[in-house]
């Protein structure tokens, strides 16, 4: 993690020089197939919803996304077996996956690509905050028409930094499964200001 600090300082730097007349605001709307999200019946569930909020300064991208997830995600992503063997039961109720982003984002019209990282918290139905921090990684490319866009995307969920490092580490040794296995497909509309 330590090794993507340097060249992400660099980029910001370089996005700070470029005057403000190149940055742009955009909001989105999408959808994610609900069969990645372990549905007790594959066949039968409705997609994911997700809301984009995002913030390009010349190739500096910023962004704020969050997946509207069904009860059964909630409870297997918050259960878990701690070190000594016991099994936690995790919450039951739906919640919003909160995702926020830093990363470059290049428009190249009609043409746009992005690749980011960042932190991830969930949200829970009744006011509650699971209270651990996970991180991810995001892929995307996508087209712009003006004022308006398509973007597809794939984001990767990690539990900690130790486990996307780890993950990339096996990228980097031909092992890429450990990198795309489970990344949340999404299809976005997003309107640009």
């Amino acid at each position: 993690m330590k090794k993507l600090l340097l060249p992400l300082a660099a980029i910001l730097l370089l996005a700070l020089a470029v005057p403000a007349a190149f940055s742009e605001a955009e909001l989105g709307i999408g959808l994610s197939p609900g069969q990645i999200s372990g549905a007790p019946d594959p066949s039968n569930v409705d997609p994911i919803i997700n809301f984009h909020v995002g913030w390009t300064w010349s190739i500096l991208f910023l962004s704020w996304d969050s997946y509207a997830m069904p009860d059964y995600w909630v409870y297997t992503n918050t259960s878990y077996t701690d070190q000594w063997g016991g099994y936690h039961d995790g919450f039951n109720v739906p919640g919003f996956l909160n995702m926020f982003d830093i990363g470059v984002k290049i428009v190249l019209k009609p043409f746009v690509g992005f690749v980011e990282i960042g932190t991830n918290g969930l949200y829970l139905r009744g006011g509650e905050n699971y209270g651990r921090v996970g991180v991810n990684a995001r892929l995307g490319a996508g087209l712009k028409f003006g004022f308006w866009g398509i973007n597809f995307s794939g984001t990767q969920v990690f539990n900690s930094t130790q486990d996307m490092s780890a993950a990339f580490h096996d990228a980097a040794h031909g092992n890429w499964s450990t990198l795309t296995d489970g990344m949340v497909p999404t299809l976005d509309l997003v309107i640009y200001f």
